[in-house]
């Protein structure tokens, strides 16, 4: 296949869902930032189609060459017999940038429309089984711990991983309960366990037949039995998340932003990558929100 410059018209995106469930504005906009100085430096992969082409991946690079306003960007046609969904998932497996949901929802889609096996797609991935059970294992628990996940992922304080979730099952499937996995996973949260932790805190458990993973957990970490309970992640509350917002939009206010432009090294990544994780987190509450209950204008205004 040779690299061709298509006009960007011809391209469409498609109906089908693509691997990414979002385009996140921030980090579109340092995509499209990185275009501007060197250019597109990975073809996008298009197929023919009726109208023109259609978009098999690299819809970031699209959207930020749109945004541009590019008229042509690099492409590669494949052939009309290619898997399109192989080709969506190795594609993005290979930028080893696709949150941990998306990628397992990928995966499943990719199973239940060519009707293959785990063992199949593992093969034709070219990875372990064993990893990609671990990938799965994310959309087998509820939603509030695969938000922490993600946060995890963004960069948040969410300690839960893809790890606890694997070993959190392993331990319930030896302890044929299927409710000991959210057991588990509220004791990650509410004590911060990391994966080390939590493998040592279950191999005591398992190891004792009178012992509670809260016992392990203050065994391990040589707390005593009289101590109060760690205050650890504490329960949601929707007034504290709005207090806390109303306090970050406070001092963000008072930000003098020229003098951002100053800031250099460690010190600007830093603040750019904790602030990119914030929008991205806020994007999904703003998201996530009834359409009767969002104000349309206040969005605009700060859009």
């Amino acid at each position: 296949m040779q690299v061709s410059q298509l006009l960007i018209s011809e391209i469409c995106v498609g109906e089908e869902k693509h691997v990414r469930s979002r385009l996140d504005s921030n980090t579109l906009d340092g995509l499209s930032g990185c275009i501007d100085d060197v250019g597109v430096l990975q073809p996008i992969l298009v197929m023919k189609s009726e109208e023109g082409y259609l978009l098999v991946a690299g819809a970031r690079r699209l959207a930020a060459c749109k945004q541009l306003g590019h008229p042509t960007i690099p492409a590669l046609v494949l052939s009309e017999d290619s898997c399109v969904r192989q080709i969506q998932l190795i594609e993005n497996l290979q930028r080893e940038d696709l949150n941990p949901l998306d990628k397992a929802v990928a995966v499943r889609m990719y199973m239940s429309e060519d009707k293959l096996s785990k063992t199949a797609v593992a093969k034709k991935l070219g990875i372990p089984r064993t990893t990609l059970n671990d990938w799965l294992d994310i959309l087998t628990v509820d939603s509030r711990y695969q938000d922490a996940v993600l946060n995890n992922y963004y960069g948040g304080s969410s300690p839960l991983t893809l790890s606890h979730i694997t070993l959190a099952k392993r331990y319930a499937m030896k302890k044929n309960s299927d409710k000991l996995v959210n057991v588990v996973l509220d004791s990650v949260l509410y004590y911060a366990l990391n994966r080390t932790e939590t493998k040592k805190v279950l191999e005591l458990v398992g190891s004792a037949t009178d012992l509670s993973i809260e016992d392990a957990i203050r065994k391990l970490r040589l707390i005593p039995k009289d101590a109060p309970k760690q205050e650890g992640n504490e329960e949601w509350d929707v007034d504290k998340l709005v207090s806390f917002l109303a306090k970050s939009g406070d001092y963000l206010v008072k930000t003098e932003l020229t003098k951002l432009n100053e800031l250099e090294g460690e010190q600007r990544q830093e603040l750019l990558r904790q602030s990119r994780v914030l929008s991205s987190l806020l994007a999904e509450v703003i998201a996530s929100l009834p359409d009767g209950k969002v104000d349309k204008r206040s969005l605009t205004k700060i859009s």
